[in-house]
């Protein structure tokens, strides 16, 4: 399923255009209050940039109101490249 990032809340979860909220699955970032988290968050937003925050989108469970997904974007996984950098 495609769809658009409306924003990141932090560098793990974050919100679509459709109102509906996410959370990556397998990565653990800070929250954005946290040391380090305003980092994480601006590095999971780089990510989707280039391609206009449009992402695929596979959802694999729910947690706390949100669907749990992993996004793909043309440059590949982001829920991997989220890990690769330490997070």
């Amino acid at each position: 399923m495609r769809k658009t990032i409306r924003k990141w809340v932090d560098g793990d979860s974050g919100e679509f255009t459709d109102g509906s909220r996410f959370r990556l699955a397998n990565v653990n970032a800070p929250e954005k209050y946290q040391f380090g988290g305003r980092k994480a968050t601006k590095i999971a937003s780089g990510m989707t940039s280039r391609s206009g925050g449009s992402v695929n989108v596979k959802k694999v469970g729910s947690s706390y109101g949100r669907d749990v997904v992993h996004l793909r974007n043309k440059d590949g996984s982001i829920n991997e490249r989220m890990k690769i950098r330490g997070y």
